[in-house]
C-alpha cells in the first residue's frame, strides 16, 4: 500500500474499532478463582527460562488473564491456535500442516482481520507451557502503528482448572492514537474469546491493571 494506503487504513480502524466494540459486551456468571502464585508473574521480564528482553525491550501494554476449569494443555492448544478468537486462522508449516497439529518456533500464522491479513511467528514454544510470538509488520497486508512487538502467553495449572496470562509489549510509532485503538480491539477480541472458554468450562476472567 502506498502512503495514501495509511490513511484509508486509519479510516479503516476507525470503522472496525465501532464494530469490535459494539459486539464484544458479554455478560456470564463467574466462577471464584482460587488463590494462587503464578509460576510466572506479569510484572517480571524473565518467563520461566525465557527473558523477554531477548526479544524486545518493549514496555508491557496490557495483560488479560483468566482461570478456566480444564487442565493447562486444552488451553495451550486453544491460545496457541486462536480458537475461539478469530476464524480462519490458516498457517505457513514445515512441519505442523493443520491446526490440530503442534506448531513449533519459526511456523508463522496468518489472520484474517476484518481490516487486513495479519502475520505472526512463533518464536519459542514450550508445550503446555509457553509461547512467545511476534507481528510479522512488513509481511501483514496493511500498515500497523506497533514496533517491536511481542506476545507472551503462559498457562499453568491451578486447583481444579489453569490460569492463562496473555501480556502484550510494543513500541508505538508516530501515529500513536491508532496504536492504542488496534491493541484496544486485540484486547477485547481476546477477552471475548477467552470468555468463550470461560462458558464451556467455568471459570472467570481475572482483572489486570498494568500499571506504568
Amino acid at each position: 500500500m502506498a502512503l495514501n494506503k495509511r490513511g484509508s487504513s486509519g479510516l479503516c480502524w476507525l470503522a472496525v474499532a465501532a464494530f469490535v466494540f459494539s459486539g464484544c459486551s458479554h455478560q456470564s456468571l463467574q466462577e471464584p478463582v482460587p488463590s494462587f502464585t503464578s509460576a510466572f508473574p506479569y510484572e517480571s521480564r524473565a518467563v520461566g527460562n525465557y527473558s523477554v528482553d531477548d526479544h524486545t525491550k518493549a514496555p508491557l501494554q496490557w495483560v488479560v488473564q483468566a482461570w478456566v476449569k480444564t487442565d493447562a494443555a486444552t488451553l495451550y492448544a486453544k491460545s496457541i491456535n486462536l480458537e475461539g478468537i478469530l476464524k480462519n486462522v490458516t498457517w505457513n508449516t514445515e512441519g505442523a500442516p493443520s491446526v490440530g497439529a503442534q506448531h513449533l518456533s519459526g511456523d508463522v500464522r496468518t489472520i484474517p482481520f476484518a481490516w487486513m491479513n495479519a502475520k505472526e511467528r512463533l518464536l519459542i514454544t514450550e508445550p503446555v507451557r509457553v509461547h512467545f510470538y511476534t507481528l510479522l509488520k512488513e509481511e501483514s497486508s496493511a500498515p500497523t502503528p506497533m514496533d517491536h512487538y511481542l506476545g507472551v502467553v503462559t498457562t499453568e495449572s491451578i486447583g481444579k482448572g489453569s490460569v492463562i496470562t496473555w501480556r502484550v509489549y510494543f513500541d508505538t510509532t508516530g501515529w500513536s492514537p491508532m496504536a492504542s485503538i488496534m491493541s484496544a480491539q486485540l484486547k477485547k477480541l481476546l477477552e471475548k474469546g477467552i470468555q468463550s472458554w470461560i462458558d464451556e468450562y467455568g471459570g472467570a476472567l481475572i482483572p489486570v491493571e498494568v500499571k506504568d
